[in-house]
């Protein structure tokens, strides 16, 4: 095996730049095992005769992350994208904060545009109280653009601010409203780059997310702000990373990406790069915040989603999956843990929460469904304390196609069938999860196109 370790840049190639170092290890298991280092051990057919050993290559484009566990360096936040929420809303949402703690959940975000900050806290501290008692954390959105920013649609965005939210000076007010509720941090949503307009000033943002951390640590210990940007203007997103310390930057890498393993592997890499030169946690979502329809759609016909309805689907489960396995925090969308499309999801919260409430009571009793897929994720991610492991994409495995993706996170080896065929797994495989059932040939598991397995690393070669 070799292990590609990208070590820091010199001064001579300035912050962008990359030198390797290339180890030779074994092939099996495929992790990265120091004892191991400078030995190929040779493979066996089935037959029992031996075979030339094969050279599987480990990149390491992640390393672990060992300093000060604050929570949101790992959170699960169950997402509530929609601001149609007001006092009324938010006495109704009990059940919202139970299915997101029954998920596995650490968070969950909620954008009460419609909420009367003057006569109407008690119904957010009661929400937030509650939460709390569930051992979920509330973070709240006070902004951002409503649709697409980017692609033919992005002209179409409503705005940037909704309901009873003002401009500036009066989004403080609403902030500090939250956090002397109670809240964990504040939500900046999306921010338009100011490439795209004229009205954005990074330097006027950045003072105001500057009062925004003067808040946090007036009222809140580990207090974050959260915000989601465009990766394609990299100056803009690392803005916010060095100058705004924004805790929870959400880039738009896995929208973005074909649905081939060479596009996920370099939308991946680029993300973890961004937010690994500043030290932050990277912090994905699979989905945009607003509701990705047909009108809205912001691709150019060649993105992962551009496809019929139901191959749509299997792939955002399988991005799900692999999304639920990657270093950081991680933000999901009401609604996409019962594999529901957002054509089929109704704008208001509550209605969209008595749906989800119908399908997890049938998904709950049924194995390898969308929404216990996604709670075992949640338990297996904390047991192999994914959010702070090591991230390496694999490849020249003898059972794995070129065409589909593979990394390790810690003990974990996640696959990703991007290819048109099953691929088969070793006989000794131990799968901890899939995105679909698999079906068996032969003795042997087979992984449908458009799915991802958790495998457990030491039983595959």
């Amino acid at each position: 095996m070799v292990v590609t370790i990208p070590t820091p840049p010199t001064p001579s190639q300035g912050s962008t730049g990359t030198r390797s170092l290339q180890l030779v290890v074994t092939t099996h298991p495929p992790h990265i095992d120091e004892s191991l280092l400078g030995r190929q051990v040779p493979g066996r057919t089935p037959g029992g005769r031996e075979t030339p050993a094969v050279t599987t290559t480990t990149t390491l484009v992640h390393r672990p992350y060992d300093g000060p566990e604050e929570w949101w360096r790992h959170a699960l936040v169950y997402e509530i994208p929609s601001p149609a929420l007001g006092a009324a809303e938010l006495d109704r949402t009990d059940p919202i904060i139970k299915h997101a703690r029954y998920l596995g959940m650490d968070a969950v975000l909620i954008r009460p545009s419609l909420l009367d900050i003057d006569t109407e806290m008690d119904s957010i501290r009661r929400f937030i109280d509650e939460a709390g008692e569930q051992g979920l954390r509330t973070i709240v959105r006070i902004s951002g653009a409503l649709g697409p920013i980017t692609g033919p649609y992005a002209k179409q965005t409503t705005g940037f601010v909704t309901g009873l939210e003002g401009a500036a000076d009066d989004l403080l007010r609403r902030s500090e409203a939250y956090l002397q509720a109670g809240a964990a941090g504040i939500d900046l949503g999306t921010i338009v780059p100011p490439q795209l307009t004229s009205g954005i000033r990074l330097d006027r943002l950045s003072t105001y997310c500057a009062m925004l951390h003067g808040q946090l640590a007036e009222y809140v210990d580990e207090g974050i702000i959260g915000a989601d940007v465009t990766a394609d203007y990299p100056e803009s997103l690392r803005h916010h990373l060095q100058d705004d310390w924004v805790h929870h930057l959400r880039d738009d890498c896995l929208i973005l990406t074909r649905w081939n393993a060479e596009s996920l592997t370099s939308h991946l890499t680029r993300s973890l790069d961004e937010h690994d030169r500043f030290g932050a946690p990277p912090t994905w979502r699979f989905l945009p915040p607003h509701i990705l329809s047909e009108h809205l759609d912001p691709g150019d016909g060649q993105r992962w989603y551009s496809v019929n309805h139901d191959e749509r689907l299997r792939r955002g489960l399988a991005l799900q999956a692999m999304m639920l396995a990657l270093p950081g925090s991680l933000y999901l969308r009401q609604g996409d843990e019962i594999a529901l499309s957002d054509s089929d999801k109704p704008t208001a919260p509550l209605e969209l929460a008595d749906m989800v409430a119908e399908h997890t009571q049938v998904q709950s009793s049924q194995f390898g469904s969308p929404t216990a897929t996604v709670r075992h994720a949640a338990h297996v991610r904390h047991e192999y304390n994914l959010a702070c492991a090591p991230l390496a994409f694999v490849t020249g495995l003898e059972w794995c196609p070129p065409q589909t993706l593979s990394f390790l996170v810690r003990g974990v080896l996640v696959v990703v069938n991007t290819s048109d065929s099953p691929v088969t797994l070793p006989a000794e495989a131990k799968v901890l999860l899939s995105s679909q059932p698999l079906r068996q040939e032969e003795g042997r598991l087979l992984v449908p196109p458009a799915t991802t397995t958790w495998l457990e690393a030491t039983t595959v070669a």
